[in-house]
């Protein structure tokens, strides 16, 4: 744990945050997964994917590299559903402001919302992000 909340001011995780967070009272962000990632030495991808085989290249990209690959997805799937950002962003199930920033890959995006785009994409949310550009959609993930 000590290694976890070790860091400089304002670099570190948050004594508050890594409690909520073992507590299961936190929505996790990328921010915080990169921080605890980091400290144990592992990839967001080894949190994100678990046990799940993906590509070597997945276990290079930060959190700012994984919200540029989420907005690609997203802008990809709207142009070929042929829908306007508001009805993509109700499709997804999120505001207009917080698809703005999904689609523009920025903001601070938490875990549940990365799952629950996976999911209404009919993707798996475990590895979606870390396929080749070609891969398609997985039957509908059930949890």
């Amino acid at each position: 744990m000590a290694k976890l909340l070790h860091a400089a001011p304002g670099e570190g995780l948050a004594y508050r945050t890594y409690i909520r967070t073992v507590e299961r009272r936190n929505n996790i962000t990328l921010t915080t997964l990169e921080h605890m990632a980091q400290a144990l030495g592992l990839s967001i991808a080894d949190f994100l994917a678990g046990q799940a085989d993906i590509e070597t290249w997945a276990h290079r990209l930060d959190a700012n590299s994984i919200l540029a690959r989420l907005g690609q997805i997203i802008n990809n799937q709207r142009k070929q559903r042929d829908l306007f950002c508001y009805q993509m962003a109700e499709l997804l199930g999120v505001s207009e402001a917080t698809f703005t920033k999904l689609q523009r890959g920025t903001g601070n995006v938490s875990v549940d919302t990365i799952a629950a785009v996976a999911n209404v994409l009919g993707r798996n949310p475990a590895t979606f992000l870390f396929c080749n550009d070609d891969c398609k959609p997985a039957r509908m993930y059930s949890g």
